[in-house]
């Protein structure tokens, strides 16, 4: 895959765990792509390919973890929190991530092309 196609991933990851509530409530899939999700899914926007698959592995779950748990902190502090609220500002941010490391892709690979 491409470094635009592997980058919209997440994104889409992002909203289809912000879709998954919808699901019947005793559906294991409905936990398992929102766990999925935070568990990677901004994680990885956020960080991109590393040097090794074990590099970008462990940076795409440290990051979740840290967006994740900054992200229900400022809800909870808020007085806002609510788990539908939480996943669409993570995949938000996945998205906006996302766009940007495509952006930056597609510049960079333009420039060496001159």
């Amino acid at each position: 895959m491409t470094g635009p196609i592997r980058a919209a991933l997440p994104a889409a990851a992002g909203w289809l765990a912000f879709g998954a509530p919808a699901l019947p409530a005793g559906q294991p899939l409905r936990v398992l792509v929102v766990a999925v999700f935070l568990a990677v899914g901004p994680g990885y926007a956020l960080a991109g390919d590393g040097a090794t698959a074990l590099a970008t592995a462990v940076t795409s779950v440290a990051g979740s973890a840290a967006l994740c748990a900054l992200t229900a902190e400022a809800f909870l502090l808020a007085g806002a929190f609510s788990g539908p609220r939480v996943l669409g500002t993570l995949a938000g941010l996945t998205t906006t991530a996302a766009l940007i490391r495509t952006v930056a892709h597609t510049y960079a690979s333009r420039r060496d092309i001159r």
